[in-house]
């Protein structure tokens, strides 16, 4: 009871604080604004983003996110890069200059971000709008000031923002544009201030001569404008009048200036930060603002300074009493907050209380009740208990019973197949046998030795799984055990010319193992190495100790086909086969070499990949340590690791090639015959045995077959399911797919008799499945009855042209084939240039393919089916028009009159001219 009422106070309070702690978050900002400012460090760029902090108290669902570039137009183009990570929602920028920042800006706008560009525009269509002064404007009323100031006549300079920037060009044209108006206004120098005071005087000192002369400096900002005054002080240079941009309200700054009388004019140039805020709202609403927002400016001079000095002044206390009211009025906001989280934290803990009265008044009711329930699942689980140990009582006898079955079943193998290897190995020594007969008995000792390894594998398997096999280790130099077992593959290591070589990296490492176990590992793995390494490939066997020389370690490592990454999660499993490898195993080896190197309390792992080798690694232990007295063989023993049944494995390798197998040729072979079969001997036998009746190729893989079917569009297939790479019902959908092959029978065999294997094939249109193992007469006599009645479908074609396409019997890419055929034969009936390359180049194939397909399906040649056809339309010409013959001749595509009566009396036993004639006589003509 304590244990749950515990529980549930640890459930009640922790929903309680998850409460109070869920109460307290507040909302986040719907909206993320981005605003990139080309630099923050002059009073007019603070105005701006005072003006947006001040908008947005009244959009509480925008927050903005502020970088300053410092004037520097590649840390702008990062910052921008930088807010676009951040998942902004708009992006307002002012750009340091209007040509770098445009690849940037068009961009973002690429990617459905609104961009609002204000004060400096971009070299770029690419946003949603800009706000900004009416620059030309301001250079307009400037010089229009300035030429009334002088009546019509004087020196001018003017010093320029930074070049490439957008307001710097044009005020500079509106200013430029207007004093061409007064000839009487003399531009003598443009200074090029980039903005910013140091730049300035740096430009004053260089024309410091026109200076002196000039009657009106005009500064396109305020900041410039302060710094030719102060420029002009340091000189001692008077009378020199200074007109500024900006009219900011900050002490030094335009409305200051020119109310102390250091600048003579100062034009307002509003900043916009509230504007774009205002339209920054407007777009994440939904509404659509003007592209172009000109903000108006004004000229402020000693008339009009103290009158704008006194409505800013009252402005920024408004702004301030505002500010004020926003600070007090979030003041108050968290103020409720506050106490609308102690409220429901306050709530919360009553409803806890309540809640765990009820809890405890459930538990004192329930207390009963489960001690009752326990004490049932108690006598429960004991009586399951008895009934478990019974039931493994059981199920062990009949596990032994299963294993005693098995191995006595697999013994009574043992004793037939000896009965057939004996007398095969008795009739192989006769001297009596023709090459063939040996070859047959050759083929089947083969077999048996490999159902005999297969009966000793599994034998051995099951014994070590029952734990019936003994182990009996001694310590063994690994060097000489490894270099005796190599002796046994040097034979095909040179057959193959294979780099097989041992390396021992710390000689005399010994190992504690069963020398007739161990050899078994070492054979299976050997021989896996070199059934699948090529030719002029490498075989390499490293011998080390571990690092603390508690194991000896081996690895066996050759660059053959490899393993893909399902094969090697598969490696070890009992009966794995895999599907990709051109050499199937029965997915015994590995898994018996694994349990016999855990029986040496060893571990043995495989490293491969697809086309770039195997390495298996064995570790073995180098001390007796881990055996038990038992298992540690007491006398010395010597064991001859080449022994007879281990042999087998390397016989196997040097059979692993098909057998050479001669077809016999003869002169009534009018059929020819494909074989695709990965397994070696089966695919020789019937080689040899068809190659009397028929032209036979043979294939070991469904790509190889595949490249042969098309070379040699043979007149039958017989086509095994399992085949490495490309399986068998897949070669059986190409070939019935490809206008080349799909009229070719295909004949499916497999080892899988299964009704749903056998529905597979014949949806993909196989013409016969046959199961192994199966009769040779039957497969002989399926052939022949598959190519006897693909005659009577040829025949059925030939006898009715008009039926040959719309025949039922025959499969649509067939009909498809004869409809192309012939229509590409009637178009160019009329071209006498037309022949059997045009047709092989419009329907893709070989003439060599063009010919037997024509001959499969019509039974004629390709070049007399066109004179047919020609003449066919001639006959009706010359009885249904009164065109004349050689007319007739040309229009049908023969090259000359001449040719053309050759050719038709050749075929109708009269001349053109008698056939009209006839023709002519006949009634209704």
């Amino acid at each position: 009871m304590s244990a749950i009422f515990t529980r549930y106070i640890y459930i009640l309070l922790l929903s309680a604080i998850l409460c109070s702690l869920g109460c307290r978050r507040e909302a986040e900002p719907k909206y993320r604004i981005g605003f990139s400012q080309c630099t923050g460090n002059d009073d007019w760029r603070r105005n701006m983003l005072t003006e947006m902090k001040r908008e947005l108290f009244y959009h509480p669902e925008m927050k903005l996110l502020y970088k300053d570039a410092e004037s520097s137009s590649p840390r702008q183009v990062a910052q921008i890069r930088e807010l676009l990570k951040e998942k902004i929602d708009i992006l307002l920028v002012s750009p340091n200059e209007a040509t770098p920042l445009a690849p940037v800006i068009a961009e973002v706008y690429g990617k459905g971000i609104p961009v609002i560009i204000l004060d400096r525009k971009a070299a770029t269509d690419s946003f949603t709008a800009y706000i900004g002064g009416d620059n030309r404007n301001i250079g307009k009323l400037a010089a229009g000031y300035i030429a009334a100031q002088l009546n019509g006549k004087g020196r001018i300079i003017e010093v320029t923002g930074l070049r490439g920037s957008s307001p710097t060009v044009e005020r500079h044209e509106g200013f430029r544009t207007t004093l061409a108006k007064y000839p009487g206004l003399q531009l003598t120098a443009t200074l090029e201030g980039s903005w910013v005071a140091d730049k300035t005087k740096e430009a004053a000192r260089k024309n410091d001569a026109a200076i002196r002369q000039a009657n009106i400096i005009f500064a396109q900002n305020d900041v410039m404008a302060y710094a030719m005054y102060q420029y002009c002080r340091e000189k001692g240079i008077p009378d020199v009048r200074i007109i500024g941009v900006d009219a900011s309200p900050y002490p030094d700054a335009g409305i200051d200036l020119v109310s102390r009388g250091v600048l003579s004019a100062s034009l307002l140039y509003p900043s916009g930060g509230k504007e774009a805020i205002a339209m920054a709202a407007n777009i994440l609403a939904g509404g659509k603002p003007p592209r172009n927002t000109l903000l108006q400016t004004v000229l402020i001079d000693s008339t009009n300074v103290k009158l704008m000095r006194l409505q800013i002044d009252k402005i920024q206390v408004q702004h301030q009493e505002i500010e004020q009211q926003q600070s007090l009025l979030q003041e108050q906001r968290r103020l409720y907050q506050d106490q609308q989280h102690l409220l429901r934290i306050v709530a919360t803990s009553l409803c806890v209380a309540f809640l765990l009265g009820i809890v405890l008044f459930f538990i004192l009711r329930t207390n009963r009740r489960i001690n009752h329930q326990l004490k049932q699942q108690r006598d429960e689980i004991l009586l399951q208990r008895d009934q478990l140990v019974e039931m493994t009582s059981k199920a062990e006898k009949a596990t032994e019973a299963k294993f005693a079955f098995f191995t006595n079943l697999s013994h009574e193998f043992r004793t037939p197949l000896t009965l057939i290897q004996a007398p095969l190995e008795n009739l192989l020594a006769g001297r009596q046998l023709s090459s063939v007969q040996k070859q047959h008995l050759e083929l089947m000792r083969r077999n048996v030795v490999r159902l005999m390894r297969l009966v000793n594998q599994l034998l051995e398997f099951r014994r070590i799984e029952s734990g019936k096999l003994q182990l009996k280790v001694s310590e063994n130099e690994l060097s000489a055990f490894v270099t005796e077992i190599m002796e046994a593959f040097k034979g095909i290591a040179v057959k193959k010319h294979i780099d097989f070589r041992l390396i021992s990296r710390q000689p005399g490492t010994k190992a504690w193992l069963d020398q007739r176990l161990f050899d078994r590992v070492l054979y299976n793995l050997l021989s896996n190495a070199f059934k699948f390494t090529s030719d002029y490939g490498k075989v390499h066997i490293y011998l080390e100790l571990s690092g603390n020389s508690e194991e000896a370690i081996l690895r066996i490592e050759d660059d053959g086909a490899g393993m893909d990454e399902n094969t090697l999660l598969h490696a070890f499993e009992l009966f794995y086969q895999s599907r990709e490898s051109e050499h199937k195993g029965t997915g015994i080896g590995l898994a018996l070499s694994r349990e016999i190197i855990q029986l040496h309390h060893g571990n043995i792992s495989v490293k491969s990949k697809k086309g770039a080798g195997t390495m298996f690694t064995i570790t073995l232990p180098a001390t007796s340590a881990p055996f038990a007295q038992e298992e540690i063989q007491q006398e010395e023993e010597h064991i001859n690791v080449i022994n007879e049944s281990l042999h087998n494995y390397v016989e196997e390798l040097e059979n692993m090639g098909p057998v050479a197998t001669v077809p016999a040729t003869r002169q009534d072979q009018s059929h020819s015959l494909l074989i695709i079969e990965d397994h070696p001997d089966l695919n020789s036998f019937l080689a040899g045995y068809l190659s009397e009746s028929y032209e036979v190729f043979h294939a070991s893989n469904g790509e190889e077959g595949l490249q042969l079917a098309f070379r040699h569009v043979p007149d039958i297939i017989i086509c095994d399911i399992m085949l490495p790479g490309i399986d068998g019902i897949k070669v059986l959908e190409t070939i019935k797919k490809d206008i080349r092959t799909s009229h070719i029978p295909v004949i499916l065999l497999s080892a899988n008799n299964s009704e749903e294997q056998r529905i597979r094939g014949m949806q993909h249109k196989a013409d016969a499945y046959i199961s192994k193992p199966f009769n040779m007469q039957y497969l002989k006599e399926s052939i022949a009855s598959t190519l006897s009645n693909r005659a009577l479908l040829k025949d059925h074609y030939i006898t009715e042209p008009e039926t040959r396409v719309h025949s039922v019997q025959s499969n649509k890419p067939d009909r498809k084939f004869i409809n192309d055929f012939t229509a590409i034969v009637e178009e160019n009936l009329g071209n006498d240039q037309f022949n059997v390359e045009d047709i092989c180049t419009q329907l893709s194939i070989s003439k060599m393919q063009l010919y037997r397909k024509v001959k499969q399906l019509l039974d004629c040649n390709v070049n007399d089916f066109i004179l047919d056809a020609r003449v066919k339309k001639a006959k009706y010409l010359l009885a249904n028009s009164q065109s004349s013959i050689s007319e007739i001749a040309y229009t049908c595509g023969f090259s000359s009159p001449a040719y053309f009566s050759t050719v038709f009396k050749a075929r109708c036993q009269q001349t053109p001219k008698t056939f009209r004639e006839q023709a002519f006589k006949k009634p209704g003509v």
